[in-house]
């Protein structure tokens, strides 16, 4: 009961939808200057042929779904072999589009998270927007470090393909699952990220994992049924058209955004109980300076 009243009193009382629509809208306002860093980052030590396998797996997880993400492909493919070509161009502009665009998703993301956290109390504006870019540049580096496990990925695949006791991985169910598996660790560890040092209130390690954990779970679970609902009925296309890719990628940023949410709360909840447990009298001052 205290989670599951306590999340639907949060849920309630923190507008988890509308904070979810501001957090949406700012992260599509943050698109286009993370792909390019993305980009200029994998140009700079990769070859276009390489660039393009990252690209596919940077795709993949962000759009779930085989024929939106084939048509992003095929649109981006295009141009792959000029933002390689003029990569510098494309990080200078990226970092400074970031720079503006990102400190208000993330100044979005910390005023959400000290909500749920506790706390009206912010940085001053200089250290927010630093701490903010910083942070940014974080998460990046993250999904880029969980990126570089596809080689090792593409490596197992080659040798369940020529080893005779390794043929069973070579079913369509293990490659799902290895697919499944990779985004749902570049999730996890985004989402673990922002919920450890994006807030100013900070909650335990096991809360900010738990909290990343079920966020995930959420995110993976929901992937699989909207795959279920765009394979199964095909009306979808026909209604939205040329605009489907637009309507699915804007759907998974806002449910993406309501998980994170929901996430987050759950965490604090773990926290609350962690201290009732730890600290029965209820001084919550110890057991903030225990952390």
């Amino acid at each position: 009961m205290h989670y599951f009243g306590g999340l639907y009193y949060r849920l309630d009382h923190h507008h988890v939808f509308l904070l979810a629509g501001g957090l949406a809208f700012s992260l599509f306002v943050c698109i286009i200057p993370f792909t390019l860093i993305i980009f200029w980052l994998l140009g700079k030590f990769l070859n276009s042929v390489e660039v393009e396998s990252q690209i596919v797996t940077l795709i993949n997880t962000v759009i779930p779904y085989d024929t939106y993400a084939d048509f992003a492909k095929e649109i981006i493919f295009k141009r792959v072999h000029e933002v390689v070509a003029y990569r510098n161009i494309a990080g200078f502009i990226g970092i400074i589009g970031l720079f503006f665009a990102a400190s208000g998703f993330a100044s979005s993301i910390r005023t959400i998270l000290n909500k749920i956290f506790g706390t009206d109390i912010d940085v001053n504006i200089f250290l927010g927007k630093l701490r903010d870019f910083a942070v940014i540049l974080v998460t990046v580096l993250a999904f880029l470090l969980t990126t570089m496990l596809s080689p090792f990925i593409d490596l197992f695949r080659s040798l369940a393909e020529s080893t005779p006791y390794l043929q069973a991985f070579n079913h369509p169910i293990f490659q799902k699952f290895f697919t499944a598996s990779f985004s749902f660790l570049i999730i996890y560890i985004i989402f673990s990220v922002l919920y450890k040092f994006m807030p100013i209130v900070k909650i335990r390690k096991r809360s900010v994992l738990l909290g990343a954990l079920w966020a995930s779970l959420m995110w993976a679970g929901a992937k699989e049924v909207f795959g279920l609902y765009l394979a199964n009925f095909h009306t979808f296309s026909r209604i939205y058209g040329a605009y489907a890719l637009g309507v699915v990628l804007a759907f998974w940023i806002y449910y993406t955004s309501v998980v994170f949410i929901i996430g987050a709360e759950i965490g604090k909840l773990f926290d609350e109980r962690l201290d009732k447990k730890h600290f029965p009298v209820g001084d919550t001052d110890i057991a903030e300076v225990s952390r």
